[in-house]
């Protein structure tokens, strides 16, 4: 146990070294607010060119939604590309994940530990964010009303879901060329759709288009997402939570440790067969050579 706590230290910090030594403290500062602001104020700037557009009738309701939504799913492409990008990193750049693997460090709790930092910096970056919404914007002030037991609650499973889908990607690209490291961006663009980050869920419930409403429902991102907005604004309007309306916020919390149990296992299966399958081929020293 001491052993792996010493490793998940020395990664974790080893991570937050990496992520910001490219920059002075109060630059990189600067970079972690800017760049989860502007891609929110993007969505916001869509918002208001669509209420224009529509003389009006888009709800204003539609503005926390999408403001909240989109600044927790930043933790979600944090997580998920920063374990796969870790791999591709210390194996191309660094050419340093054979000798990490030979090491007394565990291998898998190494890459928890690099996880853990990009993870930290996705909450701050969506802390800022959202304290910025705060602030520019009233529809914001009038809706947010923070749960602070249900927001630790999905906090804490989340985290756990979105280490296991990282896991998921990161073992898949021990086995890739650098090329995989568009894995997990293609992955988290296509989950950013079908999570209702943007969009609610009931855009789907139309003929020709309920197939992809059953392939959300089966996305624990999406009741992560729902649980997150419930902790940080309370129960939505059933036309923003769709086929979740009727969902106590104690069910979704259930209905997400339950996905998140079996993403948890299956990710442990496949990096055990990915790990096993890297050494015995040597894609653990394999590079580009670029």
């Amino acid at each position: 146990m001491l052993a792996h706590l010493r490793t998940l230290r020395l990664s974790a910090w080893l991570g937050w070294q990496l992520e910001t030594n490219w920059a002075s403290p109060w630059l990189f500062a600067l970079y972690m607010l800017v760049k989860p602001v502007c891609g929110s104020l993007m969505l916001v700037c869509m918002f208001f060119a669509a209420k224009a557009a529509s003389g009006g009738r888009v709800p204003a309701e539609f503005l926390p939604y999408l403001y909240v939504s989109n600044a927790c799913y930043g933790l979600v492409g944090t997580v998920m590309f920063g374990l796969s990008y870790a791999v591709v990193r210390d194996r191309e750049h660094y050419r340093m994940l054979k000798y990490v693997y030979i090491s007394p460090a565990h291998f898998q709790t190494y890459f928890l530990g690099r996880g853990a930092a990009r993870g930290l910096e996705g909450t701050i970056g969506g802390v800022l964010n959202v304290g910025v919404g705060l602030f520019l914007f009233a529809e914001l002030r009038n809706t947010v009303a923070v749960d602070v037991g249900w927001l630790l609650v999905f906090l804490a499973i989340g985290g756990a879901m979105l280490w296991a889908c990282g896991m998921l990607l990161a073992a898949a690209c021990l086995n890739l060329s650098r090329s995989g490291m568009f894995l997990s961006e293609g992955i988290a663009g296509v989950v950013y759709l079908l999570s209702g980050v943007v969009f609610p869920l009931t855009v789907f419930d139309r003929d020709g288009l309920r197939w992809v409403l059953w392939v959300s429902q089966s996305l624990p991102t999406t009741y992560w997402l729902e649980g997150m907005r419930r902790a940080l604004m309370g129960p939505l309007p059933e036309r923003f939570a769709g086929p979740l309306a009727g969902w106590s916020t104690g069910g979704l919390a259930l209905m997400l440790l339950a996905t998140t149990a079996g993403l948890v296992v299956l990710a442990q299966l496949f990096w055990r067969w990915s790990e096993r399958r890297a050494w015995r081929t040597g894609r653990l020293e394999e590079n580009a050579g670029v």
